[in-house]
């Protein structure tokens, strides 16, 4: 089922089908970028390299992810408890960003170049994987009644 299949499953079945190929495909993304990323970290910068490319695309899918998932729990809620979903979400990755942060300060395992530059590509990437799931899903604009409700 793709999120240009999703039909007569109300607005909330929609968000949900749309975020779960979010999540999919920014699995997807990470998985290629990774590959490419510690390819080319190894061949410019060697073990550590390999290292910031790994660190890079896995930050970057579980930022990307926190989202996706948060809306997905939260498609049946009013507009308010999502919104307010998706900025604890936000808050969490501005929290885990800095711990990422703070715990790679000062290590030598990993090139900080190769995981900019990959965690870049990524959200550049996922950005756009984004924009062309919700362009190309169907998001009804309003819900229909139930006919079990009185």
């Amino acid at each position: 089922m793709t999120p240009s299949s999703v039909s007569g499953i109300g607005r909330a079945g929609s968000v949900r089908s749309i975020m779960k190929w979010t999540i999919i495909a920014g699995a997807l993304i990470a998985i290629v970028i990774g590959t490419i990323a510690s390819f080319v970290g190894g061949l410019v910068a060697g073990l550590p390299g390999v290292w910031g490319a790994l660190i890079g695309s896995v930050t970057a899918f579980v930022f990307f992810a926190i989202t996706a998932v948060v809306m997905y729990f939260t498609a049946h809620s009013s507009p308010a408890t999502m919104a307010a979903g998706v900025l604890g979400g936000f808050l969490v990755k501005i929290v885990g960003f800095m711990g990422v942060g703070i715990a790679l300060r000062g290590r030598d395992f990993y090139d900080p170049w190769t995981l900019f530059l990959t965690l870049a590509v990524a959200a550049i990437a996922s950005l756009i994987a984004d924009v062309v799931i919700v362009q190309r899903s169907r998001l009804p604009l309003v819900d229909e009644p139930d006919e079990r409700r009185p």
